[in-house]
Formats: C-alpha cells, structure tokens, sequence
C-alpha cells in the first residue's frame, strides 16, 4: 500500500471516528494530513462564533423593547382626533415588545409669552427623551396643522435627535389630512426626526366612528395601521441601536447646537466663500456663558 492509499485510509478512519496513529504514512503527507485537520477546525470554529456573535446581534436589537408615545396634537373642544389617537394607542399597546402612552397637548400648561426651548415642560421633555419613536396625530386645519402642535414641539430639540417618527393625518375632507403631512414634514427635518414613508390618513372622519366612539370600518384602518407599525418599529430599532452604538461625538470638548449647523448663504457670501460649504457653528462658551457663532468653510 502506497502513502497515497495509507492516507486515504487513515482519513476515512478519522471520519468514522477510528482515530489512528500516523506513523505508517510518509512525512510529508503526514504534516498535510495536520495541517489539513488544523485549518478545517479554524474555520469550523471562525464560522461557528461569527454565527453566534450574528445572532446574538440580531437577538438584542430584536429583543428589545420600545416606547413609542402618541401625541394628539389639537386642544379644541369637540375633536374627532382624539377617537383616532385612542385607536392607534390601541393597536400600538397590542403589539408585542412595544409600550406606548396618550400626549394630550391640552394637558401641557405652556405659555404663549414665549417660545421654544425657554418654555420646556419636564414631563413632556422627560418622555421625548425616554421615547425610541413618536406618532404625531395632527388634523388639518385650513391646509395647515395646528398652532398650540408647534408651539409645543418647539420646547424640545436634543430629545429628538435621531428618533423616527410616523405622521397621521385627519380631515373632514376627503383627502386625510395629507397636506397638513406635508407642512409638517420640514418640521420633523427640522427637529431631528427622521420621517417614515407609510402615512396614515382618516378621511371624512366625522363618519368613521359611531355614537359610542367605535370605528366603524375597523379591519381597513387594522390593516393599514400594521404597515405603518411595521416601517415604524424597523426604523425606531435601527435608530436606536444606532444611537446606542454610534457616536457622532467629536474629538475636541465643543458642545454644538446641532440644530444650528446648516448652511449660511449670508455669512458665505460676506466670506466669499462657497454657501454649500459654510455653516454657522453655534456653541455654548462654558466660561463665559455665552452663545457664540462661527462661521466654518
């Protein structure tokens, strides 16, 4: 029997778990026999961790958890939003892994003598910032979303950085509230919201919902309301696992208004400089308390 034979033996021994000694093969193909044996069990090894490592990933973004609030975004007396924002709670709350709660902005005691962040309500802060995503339920007033809505987004900024949020339109019309979703798109950009593409639209909504505040054609918004949770709560895991993951923090120690960093056209233009590569950099000064901007190319 030649080495060729007495190695094919020996492997066929070892793959039916005969092992043998390999001192009746040559020296050569004794090392390949070994070294043969050692790269397999690498990459046996290589494949099975990254294979756990994978799911073990996949699991912890899955796994976990979400709170998605809902705000209602009017405070007149007589809104059909709110059967609509009771519904969606509804179906948010039924679904697995999610945890979700009614803003009612009539509830935030807000002042009208100022604006934005000057007029912080703690409670409201504190649930933006807990919040992985947000669904906003806005009807359509003159092809426009309500005031008191923007006045209260407004008291938040850093609490919404990176976090997705899904738009609900309501009208009397026919069309949903589609344009009052389309005035606050810029809106959402604005703040740091990254909008999903599936809208959700109640139409002549003074007809959807009977005396006792059901809505009459429930499987169809059931149905369409599980397209909407599910582009939603993709996007909220991701975003969250991204801002748990990824830091965006500088090397140096300036702490930036991130919501002021967009390009300045004047500032370029007085620099003569290029407008799509100047911003206005807005920091806190920790010394002197001050607010200052700096133009930066």
């Amino acid at each position: 029997m030649n080495d060729r034979e007495k190695l094919g033996a020996l492997l066929q021994n070892i793959s039916l778990g005969r092992l043998g000694q390999p001192q009746d093969v040559g020296p050569f193909w004794r090392l390949l026999m070994l070294t043969t044996l050692q790269v397999g069990l690498s990459l046996w090894m290589v494949g099975y961790f990254g294979i756990i490592r994978n799911s073990s990933e996949k699991k912890t973004m899955s796994d976990s958890s979400l709170f998605i609030p809902v705000i209602l975004g009017t405070p007149r007396q007589g809104r059909q939003s709110e059967y609509v924002a009771k519904f969606i709670v509804e179906q948010v709350a039924a679904r697995d892994r999610l945890e979700t709660e009614l803003i009612d902005i009539r509830d935030i005691a807000i002042a009208t003598d100022d604006a934005g962040e000057s007029l912080k309500d703690p409670h409201f802060s504190a649930t933006i910032e807990r919040a992985d995503g947000l669904i906003i339920v806005a009807p359509e007033y003159n092809h426009g979303y309500p005031g008191l809505l923007k006045h209260v987004l407004d008291t938040c900024l850093k609490e919404y950085i990176h976090k997705a949020v899904g738009l609900c339109g309501v009208s009397s019309g026919p069309f949903g509230g589609t344009r009052v979703i389309q005035n606050l798109l810029p809106v959402m950009r604005e703040l740091g919201l990254i909008t999903i593409f599936y809208d959700l639209n109640f139409s002549n909504v003074q007809k959807l919902f009977d005396e006792s505040s059901n809505l009459i054609d429930k499987p169809t918004y059931i149905r369409r309301m599980e397209k909407f949770m599910d582009e939603l709560v993709w996007m909220s895991t991701v975003l969250k696992y991204g801002r748990r993951e990824v830091s965006l923090e500088k090397k140096d120690s300036t702490q930036v208004n991130i919501h002021a960093n967009k390009p300045c056209p004047e500032i370029a233009a007085r620099m003569g400089a290029d407008a799509m590569d100047t911003v206005l950099k807005v920091s806190d000064n920790a010394q002197t308390g001050q607010v200052e901007a700096t133009p930066v190319t």
